[in-house]
């Protein structure tokens, strides 16, 4: 297996943890409001139950995970946002270079974070299009995130505030259940997106494809996306995820694989400092989560 980091280092304005310090401070605040002096406790609890429900999400039948409770949401920014969110630029500068050109070939650029509600998507494209600003022509981005929990707007829709970024920057949320194409039939706008991105997503919803309405989205998607647009699908190792995921883009049969790995180790890059978030270890007792084995597709629509 590869063991990958950025060739290297990062030089940002402000890194993921700088930035997730920032969004925990606020769930934090709203957690504690609601479990007052249990809050530390209770995030301890959801992130275990929060661990325990991703190691069933291979099994069949399982509960689609509920983010609405504040503690929750924070349990799942403060372990997985930072590195997911890393992971998303390291495997974004790896596409770029198979590419050999620019991945956002145009001043204004539009992305869609399928199942982006937690951000590690939108940092992640947010940190690749600082970085490589010298090489790419982005100014202006449009974002949209599209997620079941409603919760997640407060968290994510105004990071342009909390970002320090040469760019114009506008976020988007929609409410997007993919079990119910009521949520998303009448929406066209995250179809003109330039890149898609997945992740820790098909993991989250593939047990749920029983009735096939979940295939009605990928259809949609991938007819529906421009041609030249690229999608980003990043999940766990695990082979029936991927398996899943390879057979309802292959079936589309009008995208093409770019750059492709599976179950390889990676780690946040060297400018990534988890000690940004020293206080809410201490508080909680234990580390955000540094280093996954992760699989990955990067795709772009060829007809």
């Amino acid at each position: 297996m590869l063991f990958f980091v950025p060739s290297k280092p990062v030089v940002n304005k402000m890194t993921l943890f700088e930035l997730v310090k920032i969004v925990l401070d606020e769930l934090y605040i709203e957690a504690k409001d609601l479990y007052k002096d249990k809050v530390d406790d209770v995030i301890k609890s959801k992130i275990s139950d929060l661990a325990e429900a991703y190691g069933r999400l291979a099994l069949p039948s399982h509960q689609p995970i509920d983010y609405k409770d504040p503690a929750t949401r924070f349990a799942y920014v403060y372990k997985y946002v930072p590195a997911h969110g890393d992971y998303i630029f390291q495997i974004l500068r790896l596409a770029r270079t198979e590419l050999g050109k620019p991945i956002f070939s145009s001043g204004d650029t539009r992305i869609t974070c399928i199942g982006g509600g937690p951000g590690s998507d939108l940092i992640g494209v947010l940190k690749y299009i600082d970085f490589m600003s010298g090489s790419e022509p982005t100014k202006a981005v449009t974002a949209y995130l599209l997620d079941r929990e409603q919760a997640w707007a407060d968290t994510w829709t105004e990071v342009n505030a909390k970002l320090d970024l040469d760019i114009k920057f506008h976020s988007v949320f929609q409410p997007l259940d993919v079990t119910r194409p009521t949520t998303w039939e009448s929406q066209k706008k995250f179809l003109q997106a330039d890149l898609f991105t997945l992740s820790y997503f098909v993991s989250e919803v593939m047990d749920l494809d029983s009735d096939g309405k979940i295939s009605q989205f990928w259809e949609t998607l991938f007819s529906g996306a421009k041609v030249g647009a690229y999608l980003l699908y990043v999940d766990n190792g695990h082979t029936v995820f991927t398996s899943y995921f390879d057979k309802k883009w292959e079936a589309a049969g009008n995208w093409e694989c770019i750059d492709y790995d599976d179950n390889v180790r990676f780690i946040p890059g060297g400018s990534e400092q988890a000690s940004e978030l020293t206080e809410y270890k201490t508080k909680i007792g234990q580390m955000s989560k540094i280093q996954g084995y992760i699989t990955h597709r990067f795709l772009k629509k060829i007809k």
